[in-house]
């Protein structure tokens, strides 16, 4: 009974946070629709780290709710399976972030010095686990 409840918190978990992060996500590109000045360089940065730290959490999560679920399977038999489908609907709404995280990779930018940190954050962002800027 408390794997199930584990499995199932931790999946409710996951997707609270991905509501957030696309409500912080929308409300930054709809206040930025470029990089004009050092203000909204900022606010940049502060959305990145946001993401970051937030997406390393929801691996933490997912893999305790993939984990959780798997010996649930164990423990009850195939009918433990059909709580997969909460955590594929978990995974459902990644794919809308990663659209909104993908918007705010290419806005423009007004001068290139800004132009060169957005780059640099944009590529920690890709490409690192946490955020070094």
């Amino acid at each position: 009974m408390f794997l199930r409840f584990a499995y199932i918190g931790l999946t409710l978990l996951s997707i609270g946070l991905t509501f957030y992060l696309k409500t912080q996500l929308e409300a930054f590109l709809q206040a930025n629709t470029a990089i004009t000045n050092e203000k909204s360089l900022e606010e940049y940065k502060k959305i990145v780290r946001l993401d970051m730290y937030i997406v390393l959490t929801q691996i933490i999560l997912l893999v305790g709710a993939f984990g959780s679920c798997i010996a649930s399977i164990w423990v009850q038999g195939f009918k433990g399976a059909f709580s997969l489908f909460l955590l594929g609907f978990a995974l459902s709404f990644t794919k809308q972030v990663g659209e909104l995280e993908e918007k705010a990779r290419t806005l423009n930018c007004g001068t290139t010095e800004l132009e060169s940190q957005y780059k640099n954050i944009s590529h920690v962002w890709r490409k690192k686990a946490l955020p070094d800027f």
